[in-house]
């Protein structure tokens, strides 16, 4: 009798993915809370996320652990955390509701040509431009969120909206203010750029797909 030689779904890189998704949930919470401490605790909760989205990928590698599970998973914990960041930046107008949609779209698109890879017995796994795509989102969020923390204490040590403490300083401090606000929708709106260009791509390589719909 033949052994079954492929690596099982529990090992260590496949852990790292699940907890990624997990993650997700304590981080909703922390940034929606709108406080000081917990801007801090949900970006350091980001950015351990963000850490396991390479982890997981170099370990997977490393240890010659990929699976089919991971391979998909991998990607669609990338999609719910970076949604969830999206969504919860969008109810506190941080980022423009057409540039969530856009990226919203994509990412639906390409999850639903994923599953329908998979009911074929195919699985699809990651292409360099959706990893270009990727280091872009979490750079973006990442960012956003250092400047959520930046101004949740500039109100706490002043006493005072953040902007208003910065429009004190005079004129250095109002065109400070001016960056800070616009800089989310211009991190997000590069990131949706690498969004919809790996997107297309992706449909264009796999656009059989489409044929044998």
């Amino acid at each position: 009798m033949a052994r079954n030689n492929s690596p099982s779904v529990l090992n260590i890189p496949n852990a790292l993915t699940c907890l990624r998704l997990f993650l997700a949930v304590p981080f909703i919470w922390l940034v929606s809370y709108e406080g000081v401490i917990s801007s801090y605790l949900a970006l350091l909760v980001f950015c351990v996320a963000a850490l396991t989205d390479w982890l997981d990928g170099y370990l997977a590698k490393r240890l010659n652990q990929k699976t089919p599970f991971g391979i998909f998973m991998d990607p669609f914990a990338d999609k719910v955390l970076v949604l969830s960041a999206l969504l919860v930046f969008m109810w506190l107008n941080l980022a423009s509701l057409w540039i969530v949609l856009v990226i919203m779209a994509r990412e639906f698109i390409i999850t639903s040509l994923r599953i329908l890879s998979e009911t074929r017995g195919a699985t699809i796994g990651a292409m360099p431009s959706g990893k270009h795509k990727m280091v872009s989102q979490l750079s973006a969020i990442i960012s956003i969120l250092a400047i959520v923390c930046a101004q949740y204490t500039l109100t706490a040590l002043t006493g005072l909206p953040w902007d208003t403490a910065l429009s004190r300083m005079g004129s250095q401090g109002v065109f400070w203010a001016r960056v800070i606000s616009l800089a989310p929708n211009t991190l997000l709106f590069i990131a949706m750029i690498f969004s919809v260009v790996s997107g297309i791509e992706f449909i264009r390589k796999h656009r059989n797909l489409f044929l044998k719909l």
